[in-house]
């Protein structure tokens, strides 16, 4: 899997970008495990201790946003969820598709015609003169779950069928949020799709394969900033003030700063199993230790040798690599801040929505026409000016947020990390028994 990224030191360059990011990562941590604390009481928070993994939004302890409101910093900011306006105003499916396909046209991109939810995304992409999707997008997607009791996969995905004119999404879309910000995530691969259709066929796939996320996720960040909200009729009132910032920057974080480790923890896991660093029957075991060390998590249970968790998530049982996530998070904060600077954007990054600057969407399908070409770094340096994955736009997007958590966390007593002696208390790991292990084995060979 390293391969793709073609660096020799690839495992030691993330580890090396990781380490830069820690710090906020460590404030974030801190700071939610005291909101945590606060919510569920002592018996189940250690103030000093990992948490435990299923009390982080997900099963898997992914991504935060859904203990956002246990965690808000300001009960008086701005809300930032348009959900309740969507369905006030009769959102569709096809209209948020339509919106995502505008926002490309508006920069200039490659667009089609425009279900309301659909329509925006189309719109989005057209905003900045970008590809809009062919009418057969609409015709052959599978956007909503089927009426006819078919039992399908609801995962969101995009479809190349590498004919230069048949792309597709498929999921069930409900009119929320989230789904909001999906759509135009899978319009961005979409897009990236289209730009390349004109290549062989060996290269139309992205940069690397944190290119193809990172671009999704670049699109979502910009619609999802009140000014773009508000612009769209999402929200009534623009408030410009700094409780509001911090929720907006807070609920960004737990789609992303808090990603990273788990996605390192995951591939670093994987590679060290591969290349035989663990003994058989350990396997679970040393993947806790890798949760514990990188992410603060512990397991919600007891676990044994008899476990194997790694594949309870689709990716790992799947055979996809978890850097095209870790790397997209770094690649999406260096390819927003270019795009806000061709878009001629003042202020701070985490205010800024490049719809409707086709100077944004020049130099964004430069890169997207390229594909897989030419080396990852040449396309970077097409959109970007630097060959390097960069942690510093990211660091930049959340200083504020970054200076409240510190501020916050050193007022409460808390200090960012967890002990060693609490790591293997918490992980209550039960070792495979001599005799058991042999017959493992045995049994593998057979």
């Amino acid at each position: 899997m390293r391969d793709r990224y073609e660096l020799e030191s690839f495992e030691e360059d993330m580890l090396a970008l990781y380490e830069q990011l820690r710090p906020l990562y460590m404030e974030l941590h801190a700071y939610v495990r005291r909101k945590l604390y606060n919510q569920y009481g002592p018996d189940v928070i250690d103030l000093t201790g990992p948490i435990p993994s299923h009390i982080l939004g997900d099963m898997w302890g992914r991504f935060w946003t859904n203990i956002y409101r246990i965690c808000e910093p300001f009960e008086n900011g701005a809300s930032i969820d348009p959900t309740d306006e969507m369905i006030e105003q009769g959102y569709t499916t096809r209209r948020m598709f339509d919106m995502g396909d505008g926002f490309f046209r508006s920069m200039g991109l490659i667009v089609r015609v425009g279900h309301k939810m659909f329509d925006m995304g189309d719109g989005f992409f057209r905003s900045m003169g970008l590809i809009g999707v062919p009418d057969s997008f609409f015709e052959l997607s599978m956007l909503e779950r089927p009426e006819d009791g078919r039992d399908v996969s609801c995962h969101a995905t995009a479809w190349d069928f590498l004919d230069g004119k048949d792309f597709r999404i498929k999921m069930c879309t409900e009119i929320n949020f989230d789904y909001f910000l999906t759509i135009h995530h899978e319009m961005g691969h979409i897009q990236y799709f289209m730009q390349y259709a004109h290549q062989p066929i060996v290269y139309r796939d992205g940069a690397h394969d944190g290119f193809h996320e990172a671009i999704g996720e670049v699109m979502s960040m910009s619609v999802a900033t009140p000014s773009h909200l508000y612009s769209v009729g999402l929200l009534e009132n623009l408030e410009d003030n700094y409780e509001t910032d911090i929720n907006f920057l807070l609920l960004q974080s737990f789609g992303s700063v808090s990603t990273l480790p788990f996605h390192l923890v995951n591939d670093l896991w994987r590679w060290k199993a591969f290349r035989g660093d663990y003994e058989a029957g350990r396997w679970n075991e040393e993947f806790w230790k890798l949760k514990n060390e990188y992410v603060g998590v512990r397991p919600p249970v007891p676990r044994s040798s008899e476990d194997l968790d790694p594949p309870a998530l689709f990716h790992i049982s799947g055979d996809y690599d978890m850097m095209r996530y870790f790397t997209r998070t770094i690649l999406q904060y260096q390819f927003q801040e270019k795009l806000c600077q061709a878009a001629g954007h003042q202020g701070p990054v985490y205010k800024c929505d490049f719809a409707n600057s086709t100077e944004a969407g020049q130099i964004l399908s430069t890169m997207l026409q390229l594909g897989r070409s030419l080396p990852w770094p040449d396309a970077l340096e097409a959109l970007t000016g630097s060959r390097n994955m960069d942690v510093r736009p990211l660091v930049n997007y959340f200083q504020p947020l970054y200076e409240f958590l510190q501020r916050t966390n050193a007022a409460n007593g808390d200090v960012p990390g967890w002990t060693q002696d609490t790591i293997r208390k918490s992980l209550k790991y039960e070792p495979v028994a001599p005799e058991q292990e042999l017959l493992q084995r045995n049994s593998d060979g057979l």
